[in-house]
C-alpha cells in the first residue's frame, strides 16, 4: 500500500450516485462516453428510430457513462437534443409500464406554438395500451396481427402513430430516450417494455438508450412459452431490437488495485495507521483475490464503505487492522462461509501442541473445502480458501505457531470480528492495561479482583491476555502486540497472587495457577535481563509456599542458552537461593514424620536440590538424621513416591512411581526405579502407604546399606 499520510482526511460516505460530469470520472470512461455521443449524433435521422444497447454487468457504472453521454449530446454548442428517462421499474405491471413510458414520451418540449404533441402522445397511449396485450413477443405475425387488432380500435393505431411522428418531426429536435436497468424487470415486464421499444414507441426521430447486463438479461428472456428458451434464441432476439451494443470495458487488474490501494490508504490515515501493518500477508491478497471478487466499481466501492465503517467502529488496539479488513471482505464477498466460522472455531483457531511427546502427524487435518462448499464456483471457492489461509494459519500450516494478541485467529478474540464488536463477557485490552498500570504502581486492588473472580473463565481470558503482553526476552523486538510493564512491585504482585491461587492443576486443563507462574516467571527473565543485580528476593518471597514459588523459578530458568551470561548467572543464583531455602525444609519435613503435610517433601524439591551445588549437604545432613534415628531409611523412601491423578477425576491417584535413581543419589541406598505402577484406587495417600509402596524397590541390601549410612554419619561426626 502507499506509505499512509499522516494528516487525516475528512470523512466522507457512499451513496452508490453515479458521476455528473468527466471531472468524477476516475476510471477514464469519460472517453468512451464521449465517442458513444459522436456515435448517436451522427448516425441519427428524423425517418427512423435506432436502439443502443450499453451492456455491462450490475455495478459496473452504466449509469455514470450515460449521464455522461447525455451530458455530451445536450452540454454541446447548439445543441437541439432532448433527454427523456424512462423508469419501467419503478412501475408495476402492464398498464403501469405503458403510462410510465407514454408519460415520459409527453415531457418533450414542444416548444411556443406546438402543444398538440402532448394530447397526441395522450391518445396514442390509450390506443396502445390495449393493443400491446395483443401483439405476441416474437413472430413474422406480429405486425399483421397489430394491424388487424387496430381495425377494432376506435381510431387506427397506425393512424396514432402517425400522427406523432408527424409532430414529432415539426419539433426539429432530436429525442434520445434513456431506459437504465432494464434487467431489473421481471419476464412479463421485460416483454412489455421490449414491444415499446420494437413497435408501439419506436417513432421516427426517437432513439433509444437501453442499459443492462446482458448475461441476466438473457436469463430472463429465457422464459418457457416464449420462444426463447435457449441462450442463443434470446440473444438472436435482441439483436432484432439492439443495432448497436455497446460494452463497458471491464477494469483491469491494475485500476482495482489502484482504487483499492487509494480507497484503504485514505480510510486508514482517516482512523490511524498501526505501525505493524502487515503489508505481505494484506498485499497478497490484494494483488490476487480481491481484482477478481471486486471486478466492478459498486464492488469495490461497496467494500471500501464497510471497511471505512468498522475501522470508525472498532479502536485498533483491540483488533488487528489487516485483519480487520480482511474479515470485512469475507463477510461482504462469502457471507454464507462467514457464517459457518463459529462453528468452526475450534480448527481455525488451533495450535501446535506443546507437550512433550505429541506427534502432529496424529492429529487429522480438517476438510477445508467443507468450510467453503457452500459457494457454487470453484473460483469462488478458491479465494474464499486463500482469505481464510491469510487470516487462520492452520488453514495453510499443519502445526501453527499461536498468533499474538488481537488476531482473528488467537481463540480469545475469535468473537470479537464475529460480533463486530467486543462481546459480552469479553476483557477490553485497555482495561488489561489499566490494571497493570496501577498494580505496577502499588495499587493492585482491581488486578487482585479480576484474577480472584468465581468465574474461572473471565480469570483465565485475563491471564490470557495478560500473558501474550510478556513475550520472552530474545523475543521482544519481533512482538507486535501490546506490551506490558516489567517492575519489581509487579513482580511482588504476582507472587501473592501465586501464593493466593493454590493449586488447581488437577480439576482442570487449565490451570489458573500455571498461568500465574508463567507470568511470575515471565516477568522475572525480563526484570533480570534488565537489571541482573536486582535483589529479586523480597518480591519472590510474597509467595509464602515453596512449591508454587519454587515451580516459578523453574519455569524462570528454562531455555537459559537464549539469555545473555548476566541474566542466565542472575537466574541462577536466584534458584540456588531458593535451594538454600528448600534444603532445610526437606531435613524438617523428614523429622515431622508421618505428621508432615506431605508436600514439604515431594521428590521434586530433592531433584532440585540434588542437581545443585547443595547435593553433598542434603546427603550428610540426612546421614545424620537417620544416625540419630531422626528418620528411617522407609521415611526418606516415602518421600520419592510420586502419585498420578487424572484431571477432573475423583481426587484419588490413579497410578504411583518410585524415583529410585534419585533415591539413590541422596541416600547412597540402592533402589530400582518403577515408572506408572496402576494402583487401582488409592483411598488412603498416608506417609504409611507409601512407605509400604516404595520398599518393594529398595535392594534386599537395604538394611545393611543403612548400617553404612550410619557408619558414614559416624565418619563425618
Amino acid at each position: 500500500m502507499n506509505e499512509p499520510r499522516t494528516q487525516r482526511s475528512p470523512w466522507k460516505g457512499w451513496r452508490d450516485d453515479p458521476i455528473k460530469t468527466p471531472a468524477d470520472d476516475r476510471l477514464r470512461r469519460a472517453p468512451m462516453a464521449q465517442r458513444t455521443a459522436q456515435l448517436i449524433a451522427e448516425n441519427h435521422s428524423p425517418e427512423s428510430s435506432v436502439v443502443y444497447g450499453l451492456e455491462g454487468p450490475w455495478g459496473s457504472g452504466k449509469s455514470s457513462v450515460i449521464a455522461l453521454i447525455t451530458a455530451y449530446l445536450t452540454e454541446a454548442p447548439d445543441s437541439d437534443w432532448q433527454v427523456v428517462t424512462f423508469t419501467p421499474w419503478a412501475t408495476s405491471g402492464t398498464e403501469g409500464l405503458f403510462s410510465e413510458f407514454f408519460a415520459a414520451l409527453s415531457t418533450v418540449d414542444p416548444g411556443v406554438g406546438k402543444k398538440g404533441l402532448r394530447d397526441l402522445i395522450t391518445s396514442y397511449a390509450d390506443i396502445a395500451r390495449p393493443l400491446a396485450s395483443l401483439i405476441p413477443f416474437v413472430g413474422a405475425a406480429a405486425g399483421d396481427l397489430a394491424t388487424a387488432a387496430a381495425k377494432r380500435l376506435e381510431k387506427p393505431w397506425n393512424v396514432a402513430f402517425d400522427e406523432i411522428a408527424a409532430a414529432l418531426r415539426e419539433l426539429d429536435t432530436r429525442v434520445i430516450v434513456v431506459v437504465d436497468d432494464i434487467d431489473r424487470l421481471q419476464p412479463g415486464e421485460l416483454l412489455d417494455l421490449l414491444k415499446v421499444v420494437r413497435l408501439l414507441g419506436r417513432f421516427p426521430g426517437v432513439d433509444f438508450l437501453l442499459a443492462y447486463d446482458e448475461q441476466t438479461l438473457v436469463e430472463t428472456l429465457r422464459t418457457p412459452g416464449q420462444g426463447t428458451a435457449s441462450k442463443a434464441r434470446a440473444r438472436s432476439f435482441m439483436e432484432k431490437i439492439v443495432q448497436y451494443p455497446l460494452t463497458i470495458p471491464s477494469l483491469l487488474t491494475s485500476q482495482i488495485v489502484r482504487i483499492l490501494d487509494s480507497g484503504l490508504t485514505e480510510i486508514l490515515t482517516l482512523e490511524r495507521v498501526e505501525t505493524s501493518f502487515d503489508k505481505q500477508r494484506f498485499g497478497d491478497i490484494l494483488l490476487t483475490t480481491m481484482p477478481r471478487q471486486l471486478a466492478t466499481p459498486r464492488a469495490i466501492e461497496r467494500f471500501l464503505a464497510q471497511v471505512r465503517e468498522q475501522l470508525r467502529a472498532h479502536d485498533l488496539d483491540e483488533m488487528n487492522d489487516v485483519d480487520l479488513i480482511l474479515a470485512t471482505f469475507l463477510r461482504v464477498q462469502f457471507p454464507d462461509v462467514f457464517a459457518k466460522l463459529q462453528a468452526w472455531k475450534a480448527d481455525l483457531t488451533r495450535v501446535a501442541s506443546s507437550y512433550i511427546g505429541w506427534n502432529p502427524r496424529e492429529r487429522q487435518q480438517p476438510d477445508w473445502d467443507a468450510l467453503v462448499n457452500v459457494l457454487e464456483q470453484e473460483e469462488d471457492r478458491r479465494d474464499a480458501l486463500s482469505v481464510l489461509g491469510a487470516l487462520f494459519p492452520a488453514v495453510r500450516e499443519k502445526n501453527p505457531s499461536r498468533l499474538p494478541a488481537g488476531r482473528f485467529a488467537h481463540p480469545d478474540y475469535f468473537d470479537r470480528y464475529l460480533a463486530q464488536a467486543i462481546p459480552e463477557g469479553d476483557i477490553p485490552d485497555a482495561f488489561i492495561s489499566q490494571l497493570l498500570e496501577a498494580a505496577a504502581a502499588g495499587d493492585a486492588h482491581d488486578l487482585r479482583a479480576l484474577l480472584t473472580d468465581d468465574d474461572n473463565d473471565r480469570v483465565l481470558l485475563a491471564l490470557s491476555k495478560i500473558r501474550a503482553r510478556y513475550p520472552d526476552v530474545d523475543e521482544v523486538q519481533y512482538h507486535t502486540g501490546p506490551q506490558g510493564l516489567v517492575t519489581f512491585e509487579l513482580l511482588g504482585v504476582a507472587m501473592a497472587l501465586v501464593d493466593d491461587a493454590g493449586d488447581d492443576r488437577l480439576t482442570t486443563w487449565t490451570s489458573t495457577s500455571d498461568q500465574l507462574r508463567w507470568w511470575a516467571a515471565a516477568l522475572l527473565r525480563r526484570l533480570l535481563d534488565a537489571e541482573p543485580s536486582r535483589d529479586v528476593d523480597p518480591a519472590l518471597l510474597r509467595c509464602s509456599q515453596i512449591h508454587p514459588r519454587t515451580h516459578v523459578l523453574t519455569t524462570a530458568t528454562r531455555d537459559l542458552d537464549r539469555l545473555s551470561d548476566a541474566t542466565e548467572n542472575a537466574l541462577t543464583a536466584a534458584l540456588q537461593r531458593e535451594v538454600d531455602r528448600i534444603l532445610p525444609v526437606l531435613i524438617a519435613d523428614l523429622r515431622q514424620g508421618d505428621g508432615s503435610d506431605g508436600e514439604s517433601g515431594s521428590s521434586f524439591l530433592y531433584e532440585l536440590v540434588a542437581d545443585s551445588p547443595s547435593l553433598e549437604g542434603l546427603q550428610s545432613q540426612i546421614a545424620a538424621g537417620l544416625a540419630a534415628n531422626d528418620f528411617t531409611i522407609e521415611d526418606v523412601a516415602a518421600r520419592f513416591v510420586g502419585l498420578a491423578y487424572v484431571i477432573g477425576g475423583a481426587g484419588r491417584p490413579s497410578s504411583a512411581s518410585f524415583s529410585g535413581e534419585l533415591f539413590t543419589k541422596v541416600t547412597g541406598t540402592e533402589a530400582r526405579s518403577a515408572d506408572h505402577v496402576e494402583t487401582g484406587e488409592w483411598y488412603d495417600t498416608s506417609w504409611t502407604r507409601r512407605r509400604e509402596f516404595a520398599a518393594q524397590f529398595l535392594t534386599p541390601t537395604a538394611a545393611e546399606d543403612h548400617d553404612t549410612v550410619q557408619e558414614l554419619a559416624d565418619d563425618q561426626h
